[in-house]
């Protein structure tokens, strides 16, 4: 059960988009991106929004959630202290070299659990609220290429990573939450095309 509520998303590495350099570090750029778009949402929506935590680790340490190891995964998100936690080692692991491509798309999907959070209506740990996170994801990255910051063919490297990402249909593991390659992708296009109305959520 500890495992799947920090499952570590790798399942959407490649959706990447640039950002101008700034001095932040490449996730609290992103962060800051990702925290005024929900704020705004939010705000439309006439709902309460605080933004979570962002912490780095680099060692194994311990969330109200848990131990987390950085060596898993890139990112996880914590409910019980609304937290989402992020390894920079795995800028070297793929080789994003400090720019946020990676983390755009590792925190998008994280934040949306956050949001699944702040609205009370998240099952955290489940292939629902993963392929929820995946529709989020895609609503976020169409917002984004409206406003000129992704890149031509992003939404196809993300798309491609997204249907080789999901849990492998022969293998019976009951820790596989994340869904087929075939599912993240059409949720995550649902969010993409439709925007956030397609997620279900009240926005």
């Amino acid at each position: 059960m500890l495992r799947r509520l920090l499952v570590p998303i790798v399942a959407l590495l490649a959706l990447a988009m640039p950002f101008a350099a700034l001095a932040q570090s490449a996730p609290e750029t992103v962060a800051a991106d990702l925290n005024a778009y929900w704020a705004a949402r939010f705000a439309e929506a006439g709902f309460a929004y605080s933004p979570p935590g962002l912490r780095m680790v680099t060692d194994s340490t311990v969330s109200a959630c848990g131990p987390i190891d950085p060596s898993i995964g890139p990112a996880a998100y914590c409910p019980a202290d609304s937290t989402i936690y992020y390894a920079p080692i795995w800028d070297e692991i793929y080789q994003t070299g400090g720019n946020p491509y990676a983390w755009f798309v590792v925190l998008a999907h994280e934040w949306g659990h956050h949001v699944q959070h702040l609205l009370a209506t998240d099952d955290h740990g489940t292939q629902g609220s993963e392929l929820q996170a995946d529709c989020l994801a895609g609503a976020f990255v169409r917002d984004a290429e409206d406003r000129g910051l992704a890149e031509p063919g992003t939404l196809t490297r993300g798309m491609g990573l997204a249907i080789k990402s999901g849990d492998l249909p022969f293998i019976n593991d009951p820790e596989a939450i994340h869904g087929s390659g075939a599912d993240r992708g059409v949720t995550f296009m649902q969010g993409y095309m439709q925007g956030l109305s397609a997620c279900g959520l009240p926005f």
